[in-house]
């Protein structure tokens, strides 16, 4: 079994916290210390794990390290990534756009969007009476917290149906996992808001669910974006690149082969393999929650932009439609930059992908 100190000191703390202490960018610029909002460093992160393993190496090819630092939320990764308390994070717009609005000036720029569709929703029971968002004016819907990517998507989903998500929906936190599918299913919530691999790992406690028609304004987004420290970006430019770049190319590469990329993974992170459990159990497990959201990693067949990180001004002007945020911010267009993503896109992605196909479990 491969530990990370085994095989890059350093690579990889999952669990560790904020006040962990470590290497700034400024003085180590190989470094990127990742805030990782999911708060679990669990397969759906393949995409971005395989590139550190020691038989595919793209984060060491391109002279850089990631350290993921799991946070709990949406709201905290922006907080940390505002204050350089880590170099990267995924953000989404939805969380983002409202701290810009209350302050343009925020320390934030988004070079690189690496979900390309939304993957938050609202779900029930499968045999809930509620069949659409609207009907559940008055009712309690069960969240993550108040920082999470699920309650932001979801509040912007009820402004568009006119529903006052302060007024109109009592929000519950109900934790994750099985605690959150018992919640919903004695009853303490109506529905709950969340995002794919949270909803897998709820079914997967046991718990089906059934998922609500999102509203129209979300075919116009895009899910998520990673984040850097705006001041900081001219000066860190190359290392913003080259970090991009390998993650880049481990989407790729866990794409081509998804059973595979988590294996990798575990020999990366062991301790994220479930316990009490064969492996064949394991990878089924493992399997069903990258389902959920693979597909979102990769540019969909007919976007303009097919490089990877892509993101635009009307998407962005959309996101600040969808969060009811018009009158408050006139123009997003410094919230984002794609003048890094030809450089971020300069590989061969048939070749990675052929290496992922080739390599032997």
């Amino acid at each position: 079994m491969i530990t990370r100190r085994g095989f890059n000191t350093g690579l990889g703390v999952a669990g560790a916290g904020l006040l962990m202490p470590t290497v700034v960018f400024a003085e180590d610029k190989g470094l990127v210390r990742l805030g990782n909002a999911a708060g679990i460093v669990d397969p759906q992160l393949s995409f971005m794990t395989v590139g550190q393993h020691p038989r595919v190496k793209f984060y060491e090819q391109e002279g850089v390290r990631l350290e993921i630092i799991n946070m709990s939320g949406a709201g905290q990764t922006l907080q940390a990534l505002a204050s350089g308390n880590c170099e990267t994070s995924a953000v989404a717009p939805v969380s983002f756009l409202g701290a810009y609005a209350k302050n343009p000036r925020i320390d934030v720029i988004f070079p690189y969007c690496w979900l390309r569709e939304p993957h938050w929703s609202v779900a029930v029971k499968p045999d809930s009476p509620v069949k659409a968002l609207a009907e559940l004016k008055g009712r309690k819907v069960g969240i993550r917290n108040q920082g999470d990517t699920g309650y932001f998507g979801a509040r912007a989903m009820f402004k568009e149906l006119s529903i006052d998500p302060d007024n109109d929906i009592e929000w519950v936190s109900i934790g994750e996992g099985g605690p959150a599918g018992d919640a919903i299913y004695r009853g303490r919530v109506d529905a709950m808001a969340f995002w794919d691999g949270s909803f897998a790992r709820i079914e997967l406690a046991g718990y089906k669910l059934r998922h609500l028609p999102n509203t129209p304004g979300m075919e116009r987004l895009f899910g998520n974006a990673y984040g850097v420290q705006k001041s900081s970006l001219q000066k860190n430019r190359d290392t913003v690149v080259r970090f991009f770049r390998a993650m880049a190319k481990s989407t790729v590469f866990a794409y081509a082969d998804l059973d595979n990329s988590i294996r990798l993974h575990w020999d990366i992170y062991p301790e994220t393999k479930p316990k009490g459990r064969t492996d064949a159990q394991s990878m089924e497990e493992a399997r069903y929650i990258l389902a959920s959201r693979a597909d979102k990693w990769m540019p969909k067949p007919g976007q303009p932009d097919q490089r990877f990180g892509a993101q635009s001004l009307a998407q962005w002007q959309a996101q600040v439609e969808f969060a009811g945020l018009e009158s408050q911010i006139k123009d997003v267009s410094g919230a984002f930059t794609t003048d890094l993503l030809d450089e971020i896109n300069a590989f061969d992605r048939a070749a990675i992908a052929a290496q992922a196909k080739a390599l032997k479990p």
